[in-house]
């Protein structure tokens, strides 16, 4: 095999797990937001409910007063019966208190009603602080793991960029613009195997002819569809092309 098409390979397996490691990476932020998500609900959640509670709090001491001024409006009025002259004022003072009574009670029902939602209140907002918690606890492991994993890709693609800028000084120059193009424009897989007769990027038929000139490995040619380089493997090209092999057919079909 020409050496600089083995070179533009082994670039190539580079570049594949490159473009792969970045997509990877542009993905972890959206991942960490949805870790995230659950909290954050639960949290959004806990703060209505506190909300809910204090004004339930405040309702609760408004009725309360209120039921305390009634209390002592009752009792004034109850004061004032040895001060009656008549049968008929007395009797209007009766219904005055009766009326008076029946708004105690309501304002009563007001208050227990009160304290019963706010005790519910107080139950859901604890049941809910302890989701909370949990939920933070697990979205701190995930995202832990995920900065670790950060960490491992950019260790990864560091010491992918060295080996890439390797290969890349001893290629010639002109070969190296020619592959860098196609790899832009094919999203990194710029080189596909001759495989049945077709180009193992686009898959589409190869002229015989074209199939021969490639088996003869004389120059560097192009699809003449999808324009990669294209090469022919011997069986003693197997094994350095072995561990590059996997990761392009993972991605033909998506970078064709």
């Amino acid at each position: 095999m020409n050496p600089q098409l083995q070179f533009l390979i082994e670039l190539q397996k580079f570049d594949l797990r490159i473009f792969e490691i970045q997509e990877q990476q542009q993905h972890i932020p959206e991942l960490i937001k949805t870790a995230q998500a659950p909290s954050l609900e639960l949290a959004h959640r806990l703060k209505l409910i506190k909300d809910a509670g204090e004004a339930l709090t405040k309702e609760r001491r408004s009725s309360e007063q209120e039921l305390s001024v009634q209390e002592e409006h009752i009792h004034k009025i109850r004061g004032r019966l040895n001060e009656l002259k008549t049968n008929k004022e007395y009797q209007a003072h009766l219904f005055e208190i009766e009326l008076a009574r029946k708004k105690k009670d309501l304002l009563e029902e007001a208050v227990l009603s009160v304290l019963e939602r706010l005790e519910q209140n107080e139950k859901d907002a604890k049941e809910l602080e302890e989701n909370l918690r949990e939920a933070e606890e697990k979205f701190a492991r995930e995202k832990e793991q995920l900065e670790t994993q950060v960490n491992t890709l950019n260790q990864e693609l560091s010491e992918l960029e060295r080996q890439h800028q390797e290969h890349a000084r001893q290629m010639d120059a002109k070969i190296l613009a020619r592959y860098s193009k196609l790899k832009t424009a094919r999203k990194g897989f710029a080189v596909a195997q001759v495989r049945n007769g077709t180009c193992s990027g686009c898959r589409l038929q190869i002229p015989p002819q074209l199939i021969a000139e490639v088996k003869r490995g004389d120059d560097l040619l192009n699809c003449s569809y999808c324009h990669r380089i294209l090469y022919w493997e011997t069986p003693s090209d197997k094994s350095s092309w072995a561990e590059a092999t996997p990761v392009d057919l993972e991605r033909v079909d998506e970078l064709r």
